[in-house]
């Protein structure tokens, strides 16, 4: 940005950093994966699953790129509750802005009169059945005339593709129900060449579609959406700061990169806290410069955000047989990254799983239902904690249960001791429960500075032995 746009330019904080809604102003294009997609979506016929990581930017590639071709779409959100009469409701729903408000997303269209008062009809069928049912219970009944093929032909005269969000999250039976309309979508292709559905999951999902009904095979296109690089999260970090004319020291920006690890949503969520907590709202007049003291207040914010997750997500961890090992393991290890022999040999025989049941909990540990918590990488066959935060909060709910088990073997002897004294033997027991305190994030700070400083001794050490 230059001197004359930053003066009469202003951006909203809301607007720079999103870290739950679609990056616009600091969206960084990834090159091969950009032009893949919209290869794909000029094929007439092509369904496409797009999947990766929560928070790695798979919707926002695809919004951007949508915008960018100029491609009119409709969006619906699956969870785990959600039916495929949900979604062909949902989908029926956002056609409203085409057919009643008459406005388009993106491209123009026109709709022939006999289709538009055929959707005005069922419209009005689906709000009166409503109407009758809001005594009992608020039920949406849809109309025989409202059926997959119906709604293919709806969306194709507007030139739009439909969006179905984490699809992942649906139960099997209704994800066998949106692999069969995805068939009514390939055919719908020969005479609507732009109609067609666009999946988004979580990593993991891609190959669930095409399971259900080997048809689909050649006809799904998956395109799996990677992480972000280092050089990536650096570009996000520089261009959002620099629409708020604001600098941040190098080692501070450093900091960013690091605990986002290759994630979009974490990188943009500390960025917005380190502005926040620096009364940065909107784009300033005066250059402002932020320096390290700040990260402090970021981090805070961020754990404190998300404490009953990382507590929740331990407690059902270690709930499992041997869940309390695994995590131990990479506490103890003081790696990175893991093998899954690391993490096998680390569990007591008695307790040890065969390598299939370890496998599908690390699988498990990685999915959406444990926030990813786990995660693997492909290229190097290894796993690691996807958060440096949860991996900090990790060491110090196992430091506290250490520090109980002690106190508790104390209070064994000291009762040994003085079986025959009647001296008083009362004692303060240490609870393994985390109190978001003042000296727990003193402490906690202290940890992820000690992580950082080791992981930059690491990548030092490779840079050399690679000269």
């Amino acid at each position: 940005m230059n001197v004359l746009e930053k003066i009469f330019t202003t951006n909203q904080l809301t607007e720079v950093f999103t870290p739950n809604t679609v990056a616009k102003l600091t969206y960084v294009k990834r090159q091969t994966i950009d032009s893949d997609l919209e290869k794909y979506l000029q094929i007439p016929g092509n369904q496409i699953i797009i999947y990766g990581h929560s928070g790695g930017g798979k919707t926002t590639l695809l919004r951007n790129k949508l915008s960018e071709i100029g491609q009119n779409y409709i969006k619906t959100h699956c969870e785990s509750t959600t039916t495929f009469n949900d979604l062909l409701m949902q989908a029926f729903d956002e056609l409203n802005i085409f057919y009643i408000q008459e406005r388009s997303t993106n491209s123009q269209y026109s709709i022939s009169t006999e289709l538009k008062a055929e959707y005005l009809g069922i419209s009005s069928k689906v709000t009166s059945n409503y109407t009758e049912m809001q005594g009992e219970k608020s039920i949406r009944i849809i109309p025989p005339q409202l059926t997959p093929q119906k709604l293919a032909q709806f969306l194709g005269e507007i030139n739009c593709l439909w969006i179905i969000e984490d699809f992942h999250k649906v139960a099997e039976h209704e994800k066998k129900r949106i692999a069969d309309v995805i068939k009514i979508f390939i055919d719908a292709a020969n005479d609507y060449k732009k109609v067609k559905i666009v999946c988004i999951g979580a990593v993991g999902t891609a190959r669930e579609l095409i399971e259900l009904d080997n048809n689909l095979n050649n006809r799904i296109v998956e395109l799996f959406v990677p992480l972000l690089t280092d050089d990536e999260i650096d570009s996000i970090v520089v261009k959002g700061f620099d629409l708020l004319n604001v600098s941040i020291t190098d080692d501070l920006k450093g900091k960013i990169v690091y605990y986002s690890n290759n994630l979009a949503s974490i990188t943009h969520q500390i960025c917005y806290d380190l502005c926040f907590h620096s009364r940065i709202q909107k784009s300033k007049f005066l250059s402002k410069r932020l320096r390290n003291n700040t990260f402090k207040d970021a981090v805070n914010s961020y754990v404190r955000k998300n404490s009953d997750t990382f507590t929740k997500i331990y407690d059902t961890i270690i709930c499992q047989r041997y869940g309390w090992h695994v995590l131990k393991t990479f506490e103890h290890l003081e790696k990175e990254h893991l093998s899954f022999d690391e993490i096998k040999t680390k569990i007591p025989n008695q307790k040890r799983p065969s390598d299939e049941e370890l496998l599908n909990y690390l699988e498990q540990l990685g999915s959406p239902e444990y926030k990813e918590i786990v995660r693997y990488d492909r290229s190097s066959m290894k796993y690691s904690i996807s958060s440096p935060f949860f991996k900090a909060f990790l060491k110090m709910k196992l430091a506290l249960e250490k520090a109980e088990k002690n106190e508790t073997m104390a209070r064994k002897k000291k009762k040994m001791n003085n079986k025959y004294s009647i001296a008083d033997s009362t004692y303060t027991l240490v609870t393994s429960n985390v109190i978001f305190d003042e000296a727990f994030f003193i402490q906690y700070n202290d940890i992820l500075e000690t992580m950082l400083n080791e992981e930059t001794k690491v990548h030092r050490t490779l840079r050399i032995s690679k000269m």
